[in-house]
């Protein structure tokens, strides 16, 4: 039975500064609940949970004469949750070990390779493109990069539509030519820009 479940905060305090043990099962009964949701949120395991809080509860009484009456207890008591939990994950991330990272997360070192290597030849492509006469520049993007048809080229730019499929054709086949003599480089990565 709670015999001081009407006293204050503050009355609590008092009492426990004093070694009253009855105080300090007050005050541990009247926060329990809340402190165990609170260290629950970050934690996500009631035995966690429930360590962590048990930790606070035996440092207030070990240090029962500190405490001040005069301070708002129940903050007092969050921010010491609060601050067991970050050292818990703290300690936890220094003990995490390779082994115990899942395979999911894993990135393999062909994946990285061709990553790298596609974004090379991306830039490669791009600086080619950058390289060919305006007009030409111009209808290459249009067509392959935006999606537009020749008949829309033709009308956006002022040109027969004869005129854009050739300023195309000669775009096309300067872009293969350059990348193919750099397909030694790329490997398979170069059919992706040429096969357009």
């Amino acid at each position: 039975m709670r015999l001081l479940i009407n006293k204050s905060e503050k009355e609590l305090v008092c009492s426990l500064r004093q070694g009253d043990m009855k105080a300090f099962d007050e005050l541990y009964y009247r926060y329990l609940p809340k402190l165990l949701g609170f260290a629950y949120r970050y934690l996500s395991d009631d035995m966690e949970a429930e360590e962590t809080v048990q930790v606070i509860f035996i440092k207030i009484w070990e240090k029962r004469r500190s405490l001040n009456e005069n301070q708002n207890f129940k903050s007092y008591l969050f921010q010491s949750v609060k601050n067991q939990l970050l050292n818990k994950l703290r300690n936890q991330k220094k003990n995490c070990t390779l082994e115990e990272i899942p395979e999911r997360y894993f990135v393999s070192s062909e994946d990285v390779f061709e990553k790298l290597s596609y974004k090379e030849l991306e830039n490669t492509a791009t600086a080619l493109i950058n390289n060919l006469p305006k007009t030409q520049q111009k209808v290459f993007i249009l067509s392959k990069i935006e999606g537009l048809t020749h008949d829309e080229i033709a009308a956006q730019l002022c040109l027969s539509k004869r005129t854009v499929e050739h300023h195309i054709y000669l775009a096309t086949k300067f872009l293969k030519g350059e990348l193919t003599q750099r397909a030694s480089l790329y490997g398979p990565l170069i059919l992706v820009l040429i096969a357009g």
